[in-house]
């Protein structure tokens, strides 16, 4: 391989645990509280929690910590076996 062959190969992927250690990701909580604080005032969450279903679902595999999210996520999505918090908060 030529010099100039080198410098536009790609690298080779990164598996989990080396990617993790480079850049780990953000605790799934913070993340959560995060996005909670993105939605819009008068947006309704359940909708907003389940685009975000959505688009964690899309991907092929999915980390620990994004499953511990949408987890977080599908308890706002109303999808899970927990109690919808009272609205008068």
């Amino acid at each position: 391989m030529e010099k100039d062959e080198a410098a536009v190969a790609l690298p080779q992927p990164l598996d989990r645990q080396t990617a993790a250690k480079i850049s780990p990701l953000p605790p799934p909580e913070e993340v959560f509280v995060d996005w909670l604080m993105s939605v819009p005032p008068h947006a309704c969450l359940e909708d907003e929690a389940r685009r975000q279903i959505e688009l964690i679902d899309s991907r092929p595999t999915l980390h620990p910590d994004v499953r511990c999210l949408r987890a977080l996520l599908v308890a706002v999505a109303g999808k899970g076996n927990w109690p919808k918090p009272s609205a008068s908060l």
